[in-house]
């Protein structure tokens, strides 16, 4: 049993497909997310903009060098409250899931937006929740119908869905198939840090190891912010505290052991080290359960 190594297609620069597919398999990925505004030259929002048959040859580029398009990524701010600009924003979503099937990829994943705007309210915290909610079941509805799966990530404290209670929340409301959750465990650590490891990995899963979709694979330090620890910034899968091996029990565990496993924060330079990293934490997990 063999993980799905993959990466973000941008961290290795913004190229044409082909070239930047190359550099990529020469790093050992065999999947990517692609943002295609980040990824592909010209900074297009929408994938008609790449013209008629232009997600195709897309998909060809990346293919052509053993790599597929595992997640294709339209991270838009699902809870401002420019209500023009979130029309365009889940308008261009809903182009993503119209294309993704010409990219043969099955997941389009987003973060939720900044619930700063609603802050001022003393329910403001819930109320950017509820208005994610609004906006994520028009995106799983559409999803639904063209039989792809909108793929949600949670991020501590700075997102309108900031945790595992939301992520559980959020899948028992849907209750569809066509919502998943990609996990960063970075992501949902918060600033201050987290006091049990063992314990936030338990929640994690509990909440939503089953409709996990696909991992982020990042890392972080606890660093001393003057008036005690704080989070540093993200580091390369390796570089850190994150107990990887421990993901990988949990989501072997859980029967996800075929989903993308993403690189973040790692280009050229850092994604092989990144990679054999992930590779011996697998391994161990691997032999952690069959010990077990």
């Amino acid at each position: 049993m063999k993980p799905l190594l993959g990466l973000r297609a941008h961290d290795f620069g913004t190229l044409p497909a082909d070239e930047l597919a190359l550099s990529i398999a020469a790093s050992g990925a065999t999947c990517i997310q692609l943002a295609l505004a980040k990824a592909l030259p010209g900074s297009h929002l929408l994938p008609g903009e790449f013209g008629e048959g232009g997600m195709f040859s897309i998909r060809e580029a990346f293919a052509s060098h053993g790599l597929k398009v595992a997640v294709l990524g339209c991270y838009i701010d699902t809870v401002t409250p420019d209500l023009t600009e979130r029309e365009f924003s889940l308008a261009r979503f809903e182009a993503h899931i119209d294309a993704a099937a010409s990219l043969g990829c099955h997941i389009i994943g987003t973060e939720t937006g900044s619930p700063i705007p609603y802050m001022h309210r003393t329910d403001g915290e819930e109320a950017a929740f509820q208005v994610a909610l609004e906006s994520l079941f028009r995106l799983v509805k559409a999803a639904e119908e063209r039989g792809v799966c909108v793929g949600v990530e949670p991020v501590a404290e700075f997102h309108a869905l900031s945790s595992a209670v939301h992520a559980k929340i959020m899948i028992e409301k849907f209750n569809s198939a066509a919502l998943g959750i990609i996990f960063d465990p970075v992501n949902l650590v918060p600033s201050h840090g987290i006091s049990d490891m063992t314990i936030f990995l338990d929640e994690c899963f509990a909440a939503f190891g089953n409709h996990i979709v696909a991992i982020h694979a990042k890392d972080y330090q606890m660093i001393d912010g003057g008036q005690g620890l704080k989070k540093s910034g993200a580091l390369p899968a390796g570089a850190g505290e994150m107990d990887w091996e421990g993901v990988f029990v949990r989501l072997i565990n859980a029967g996800k052991s075929h989903v993308p496993i993403l690189l973040e924060e790692a280009g050229p330079e850092q994604a092989g080290d990144a990679f054999e990293y992930l590779q011996k934490a697998w391994d161990n997990a691997l032999d952690s359960i069959q010990n077990e």
